[in-house]
């Protein structure tokens, strides 16, 4: 009787310790959405919120305080891609026109038929060039800094999921260990009838 009473007790065990774990699944499973969740938010919010430095002067301040505090991080704690965004542009913009502009003043000095010839036929081409230019470099780029964050993302999900695999391989290992044996004993019994 003793056998039969220790044998109930030692299933009630595994039965808590796998309600335990279970437990702890469901809590880790909870925890690890929780963070998931507010972490996509975050850079949901991030994205639709546009730098605009040039809505009103308060905006253009944040914006420049923003910018100057980019530029100054030597160490790249933090990302200034979207805040640094709109002075590339700008610059970019003004390179785009003040080169062709320079060479057209710089033909104009040596002729004034081939600065007018060389304001009509390259400089407005190469200015509208050198500004689709710089737009796509600065898309393109930004695009490589949204697509960065979704790797970084997806890595944390993969360490999330590799941590939450941890833990339920060891009580299934454990569980197949003890179905084995059960099914050992199973099957050895029946070669005893024979």
């Amino acid at each position: 009787m003793t056998d039969q009473s220790n044998g109930k007790t030692a299933e009630l065990d595994e039965l808590e310790v796998e309600e335990f774990e279970i437990g702890r699944w469901a809590a880790f499973k909870d925890s690890a959405t929780r963070r998931m969740t507010r972490r996509l938010e975050q850079e949901t919010a991030a994205e639709q919120e546009p730098v605009e430095p040039f809505a009103s002067p308060s905006a253009f301040g944040s914006w420049s305080v923003d910018a100057a505090k980019a530029l100054l991080d030597v160490q790249f704690h933090r990302a200034a891609t979207r805040t640094l965004l709109p002075l590339a542009y700008l610059l970019g913009l003004a390179g785009a026109f003040a080169i062709p502009i320079v060479g057209t003043l710089g033909l104009w000095r040596v002729s004034a038929w081939l600065g007018v010839a060389f304001a009509i036929f390259f400089a407005i081409p190469l200015a509208l060039t050198i500004a689709a230019v710089v737009r796509l470099l600065l898309e393109f780029v930004l695009n490589a800094s949204r697509l960065a964050s979704r790797v970084e993302h997806i890595a944390e999900m993969g360490d999330d999921l590799f941590q939450a695999l941890s833990d339920v391989a060891e009580p299934v290992n454990q569980l197949s260990e003890d179905v084995r044996a059960v099914q050992f004993w199973r099957f050895g019994r029946r070669s005893q009838r024979r």
